[in-house]
């Protein structure tokens, strides 16, 4: 799982704020952060955690947010205002990850007329995310525009492209809860000395001075459900990017992999094991085998995803049985509940109220 980033990814956008070196300080200090971020000059082979770089980008976006509540307010406040959470709420409640990347897509050219924007192209069985960087000479990289969450724009300066492509690659992971293999990513830039870090980032080598800024990937994926539901996508925005740049390719078990595949969406239907086979690529006997040496079933999973889901909303006391039923994908209340305490060994309403 990657837990680290570049500090000159940090140091980048500090860079990015219209605020002198000593301010900067402060705000590292307030932060809890190294000092070292404030330098004018990237630190070579220095890494920071990728929780430490969310809470420097969701602390800027307050800063530099003077016409949203979010000011003085939480960072809920901020999420519900922004631009971006509408995407993702329209990204959330299409059915496979091609429909949610279309409209994403739409989003990006419906609102705003000109500049940053990117485009899905299919040949054969790749598929090109392509990234269009807005050469918009109004845009420095002081301005407080680049966190401007009323409208879509990515990061500027080459750091600021290479993280918002990679922040787009995690967030269509995140969305389906299966990482995305890169076949190619490539970059206009000239080659760079910081390659390797790019590599990092992406999973595999970038192809400098190329002809547009775009990752490939196998169109299989674009048929992926997305797994994810309201709840799991704020608890994503609290910590935004931190939780994406977590997602990293072929670390986890099987078993973690199909939880995550699973999701936390149960008003949609639950995939079968032949399903998850065809996802992981592999077949439904090897998927078999593979639960069963970690001791484990796809029912077990399926089961325990739905428990932990449903423990979650008991906890958040926002939703009434009826609610409850529909969220997990019960047909009544009845089913539901006896669903329930066969997990736990209490009824909905004894766990509710032990835990209140």
């Amino acid at each position: 799982m990657t837990r680290t980033l570049p500090l000159r990814f940090a140091q980048s956008l500090l860079r990015l704020t219209p605020m002198s070196r000593e301010q900067l300080q402060l705000v590292l200090r307030e932060l809890n952060l190294p000092l070292v971020i404030a330098e004018p000059t990237a630190v070579p082979d220095t890494k920071i955690s990728v929780d430490d770089y969310g809470r420097l980008f969701i602390h800027l976006l307050h800063r530099l947010q003077d016409d949203m509540p979010s000011r003085t307010g939480a960072i809920e406040s901020t999420l519900s205002f922004s631009a971006y959470r509408m995407m993702f709420q329209a990204m959330l409640h299409a059915h496979t990850l091609e429909q949610a990347m279309q409209r994403a897509s739409v989003y990006f050219q419906r609102l705003q007329s000109s500049g940053d924007s990117f485009s899905l192209d299919i040949k054969g069985d790749q598929v090109c995310c392509r990234f269009d960087f807005a050469a918009d000479n109004t845009r420095t990289l002081e301005s407080p525009e680049n966190f401007n969450l009323e409208k879509l724009n990515w990061l500027p300066g080459v750091t600021g492209h290479v993280l918002s492509m990679a922040m787009w690659h995690r967030v269509c992971c995140w969305f389906i809860g299966s990482y995305i293999e890169l076949s190619n990513v490539h970059m206009q830039q000239a080659n760079s000395t910081t390659q390797n870090d790019y590599a990092d980032v992406f999973g595999t080598a970038v192809v400098f001075s190329s002809l547009d800024n775009a990752f490939y990937f196998h169109k299989r994926y674009l048929e992926f459900p997305i797994a994810k539901s309201e709840s799991s996508l704020d608890a994503m925005l609290e910590t935004y990017p931190a939780e994406l740049f977590k997602i990293a390719p072929a670390e986890d078990s099987i078993a973690t992999k199909v939880r995550q595949l699973i999701g936390t969406d149960f008003e949609r239907d639950l995939p079968t094991l032949q399903d998850m086979a065809e996802r992981l690529y592999m077949t439904t006997p090897t998927l078999h085998r593979r639960l069963r040496a970690e001791g484990t079933s796809f029912q077990q999973l399926k089961d325990s995803c739905r428990k932990d889901q449903a423990i979650h909303y008991l906890l958040s006391d926002n939703y009434n049985s009826r609610e409850l039923a529909q969220l997990m994908g019960f047909s009544d209340n009845s089913t539901f509940h006896r669903a329930f305490k066969k997990w736990t060994g209490v009824t909905p309403q004894e766990f509710r109220h032990t835990h209140r």
